[in-house]
């Protein structure tokens, strides 16, 4: 290989080099400051080396941003203080929240018969109780989900006190895998919640029936719609079982809007059934064509109601 020929190889590789030196430069995720200064001669160019290009001379001698920290500092506290499992108070993998793999693992349906009508558990699924049989609830029909036990109350309770609204979007698609297979679900119009108390709305916003129905709700491509209000000063929680029963028939009023739909009322937990009775009457004698319920869970003791 000639003189000539050798020596334009060796410029060529440097510019190369300089060119790659300049795009390194140009990195932002390096988080190093570059000051600008003037390129000088070398031995085998006869003018002073250029930047590969404008823009990355511009880069090379701007100011390089740091590396954000907000990721490093979220790793560092996952890891010194991990979230725990409500229920088994296990720590939580990464940033996970909610319940740890286990404890979902084994929240499952109820098994068993129920009433039709009003949930309950029954003997013969094909069959109302008792109750239904006395004195027919509003509702056509009641799908409960599962048991107010276990890892269910401990998300119940996380979900209606400790505002952990994380809990709602899992528990209501849980809910929604129930009714889907409805024969009636596909004549539903619009999904309902129960209202909290007043008194409750002045401690917490939120309301876990509501947030429910709206988990419920988009699970099945339905429009969540506030239709109901609760009247008085009655509290159901902490109250026999008689006490529940004497639930004031004028507790809760409809909205109009409710006339000619068929709606779908969504609570969060049912001992007697008689707020979601009292909630469906007040939906049925604004014109509403047919209220069918879903409850998250059913305590059939009320001493464990809390």
């Amino acid at each position: 290989m000639s003189v000539p020929v050798a020596r334009e190889l060796d410029i060529m590789m440097h510019h190369q080099h300089d060119s790659s030196i300049a795009r390194i430069r140009s990195q932002p995720s390096l988080g190093y400051r570059v000051q600008g200064t003037s390129p000088a001669p070398c031995a085998l160019c006869p003018v002073p080396c250029a930047p590969a290009s404008a823009s990355a001379s511009a880069s090379a001698s701007a100011t390089i941003p740091a590396v954000h920290m907000e990721g490093m500092l979220t790793a560092a506290a996952e890891a010194l203080f991990p979230g725990l499992c409500p229920h088994c108070e296990q720590p939580l993998p990464g940033g996970n929240r909610g319940l740890c793999g286990a404890c979902w693992a084994s929240l499952v349906p109820r098994v068993g018969g129920a009433c039709p009508r009003c949930g309950v558990p029954t003997d013969d699924p094909t069959e109302v109780c008792l109750d239904c049989l006395r004195s027919a609830p509003p509702q056509r029909s009641t799908i409960v989900w599962g048991e107010y036990d276990g890892v269910l109350r401990t998300a119940v309770l996380s979900l209606k006190h400790h505002r952990r609204d994380d809990f709602a979007q899992p528990l209501g698609f849980r809910m929604a895998a129930a009714v889907a297979p409805a024969s009636w679900e596909p004549s539903i119009d619009a999904v309902c919640s129960v209202p909290s108390h007043p008194f409750r709305r002045f401690r917490r916003p939120w309301a876990a029936a509501d947030l429910l129905a709206r988990s419920v709700g988009r699970r099945l491509d339905k429009p969540m719609v506030k239709l109901l209000r609760r009247h008085g000063l009655h509290r159901q929680a902490g109250h026999s079982r008689a006490r529940r029963l004497e639930l004031p028939r004028r507790c809760f009023s409809a909205s109009p809007r409710a006339r000619g739909l068929t709606i779908l009322l969504i609570d969060d937990v049912t001992t007697t059934g008689s707020t979601i009775r009292r909630a469906s009457e007040a939906l049925v004698c604004v014109g509403a064509e047919a209220v069918y319920c879903a409850v998250l869970a059913h305590a059939p003791d009320s001493r464990r109601f809390s």
